[in-house]
């Protein structure tokens, strides 16, 4: 064993002998300090943690970083902090006139910059230092988003002072939460109006969701303990790196594998001969936990992925993880049958669990921009992707199921009539919707694989032009996790196996 290995499983099981949740004397102390912004994000964030760890903000609007020297050890206290996400800047660059009409006297044209830059750099080394001395990590959360019209400050000034702040912080290695960027990327409607710095529910939501990704960051043991089911597919692999190896270039904060169900399938060749390998990685670079059943995998994890390569055991083995009532991501198929994915549903429906199932082309970045680009009505789509069949599945759940998920990421729901047009080397499947559009499936075997998804609409035809990989969905599973939301509805999901299941059948 590698030394690197070595240490990633003795970190793991540190951190995964830490007490139970819910049995702690003492939850982790998370103290966030910041403007009006941080009052819009912070109950979710405290949602986010709730049972695992306390979330404290300070009181009121920490306002700017001469506020921060005077209340700072007042809203410190005596509080043995854990962690310190903090931020200071929209108000620093603020412009204000004593006779501006504006809310809170904001006048870029008249007004008196609140604090120069070399002033804020001095105040924010100072506030750093005094929050070094508290032994909490630290986590500071840079500017947001300046946009045009807002009446006490410049668009582009943020990034002024932004780039002081990284220089501070990186003299005393502080990690940077990079809130400008994401705001920056915010649709109109994210926005409270034009010209506003402040943002919707929605918009502080996913404020906080990357507040969570920077926390887990630097507290790894606050991560969801996952359990995984099914060691017999290459996900379980590609899937554990990204979560539990901080250094992979496309790590997903919040979550680690830290304990399996080995499963398996012996008349199915590709689980019968890849599981074992498969185990033993698991086991020997993470230091993943084997149990011996599902009951007792669901009393030492916070979260399931159900990740059997073979959908025909799904249903058993996801009912006593509903029972358990743990969250579960289902990895495709989300069964064997339909009549099983429909079972599923009704479980999870009757235990009320957060329960989904995807492909992870429906999260693929040029997937996504063909279902949100402008095109007008929408008039149909053609998506194309290998099909190879599987004996014991209906054809096209076996793989098939990603260009179909991707068809549906374009077209969404409301299918009427399937056909199927069959051949040893490619598979056609034909939907007319409800809104007589046209959504075709075509299923490549034995020839060059490749994805790609058209749509066509009455103002613009839009093809894909960039794929994706696991990554984006897996942060779609750790969002559901922390905020109890699923991505893609089982009514959806059944309908998509439906449509597989008709083609099948036609």
């Amino acid at each position: 064993m590698t030394l690197i290995r070595a240490l990633y499983i003795l970190l793991f099981v540190l951190t995964s002998s830490a007490t139970a949740r819910g049995d702690q004397a003492t939850l982790p102390r998370i103290l966030l300090i910041g403007d009006s912004i941080s009052i819009g994000y912070t109950p979710f964030v405290s949602e986010i943690y709730e049972g695992r760890a306390e979330i404290v903000r300070n009181p009121g609007n920490a306002q700017h970083t001469g506020t921060g020297l005077e209340k700072l050890d007042e809203w410190l206290g005596d509080g043995n902090w854990d962690l310190i996400h903090f931020n200071w800047g929209l108000h620093d660059l603020c412009y204000r006139h004593p006779d501006s009409a504006n809310q809170g006297r904001r006048d870029k044209e008249r007004g008196f910059l609140t604090t120069t830059l070399e002033q804020y750099e001095t105040n924010l080394d100072s506030l750093v230092r005094r929050l070094k001395q508290t032994g909490a990590r630290l986590v500071w959360a840079n500017t947001s988003y300046v946009p045009d019209g807002e009446l006490g400050r410049k668009k582009g000034d943020e990034l002024r002072y932004n780039a002081v702040a990284e220089k501070v912080l990186k003299r005393y290695g502080v990690p940077t939460n990079d809130i400008r960027s994401l705001t920056a990327s915010f649709p109109a409607n994210r926005f409270r109006a034009p010209g506003d710095v402040h943002y919707t529910k929605e918009g502080s939501q996913a404020i906080a969701l990357q507040v969570a990704d920077a926390i887990d960051r630097a507290m790894p043991e606050l991560a969801f303990k996952v359990g995984m089911i099914g060691l017999d597919t290459s996900h379980v692999t590609a899937f554990t790196s990204r979560f539990n190896n901080p250094d992979h270039e496309s790590h997903v904060p919040g979550a680690r594998v830290v304990a399996a169900y080995k499963g398996g399938s012996p008349d199915i060749p590709s689980s019968a001969d890849r599981i074992n390998g498969f185990t033993n990685t698991l086991v020997n670079d993470y230091g993943v936990t084997l149990y011996g059943s599902i009951e007792e995998l669901c009393q030492n994890v916070d979260v399931i992925l159900l990740e059997s390569v073979d959908g025909r055991p799904h249903l058993e083995q996801v009912i006593p993880v509903i029972e358990a009532g743990l969250p579960v991501f289902i990895d495709k198929p989300i069964a064997g049958s339909l009549k099983d994915a429909i079972q599923i549903y009704k479980l999870a429906q009757k235990h009320g669990v957060h329960c989904w199932s995807s492909s992870s082309l429906r999260f693929y970045p040029g997937v996504v921009d063909v279902a949100k680009a402008k095109k007008g009505d929408l008039k149909g789509a053609f998506s194309y992707g290998p099909a190879s069949i599987e004996p014991t599945h209906p054809d096209f759940f076996w793989y098939g199921i990603h260009p179909t998920e991707a068809l549906f990421t374009v077209m969404g729901t409301g299918v009427s009539t399937v056909t199927r047009t069959f051949t040893p080397d490619n598979d056609v499947i034909t939907g007319i919707w409800e809104s007589g559009a046209v959504g075709v499936v075509y299923g490549i075997r034995n020839s060059k694989r490749a994805y790609k998804v058209t749509a066509f609409g009455i103002e613009a035809i839009v093809e894909q032009e960039r794929g994706g990989d696991y990554t984006p969905m897996l942060r779609e599973i750790v969002n559901g996790f922390r905020t109890g939301e699923v991505p893609v509805s089982l009514e959806e999901t059944i309908e998509i196996y439906a449509f597989m299941e008709a083609a099948d059948e036609s």
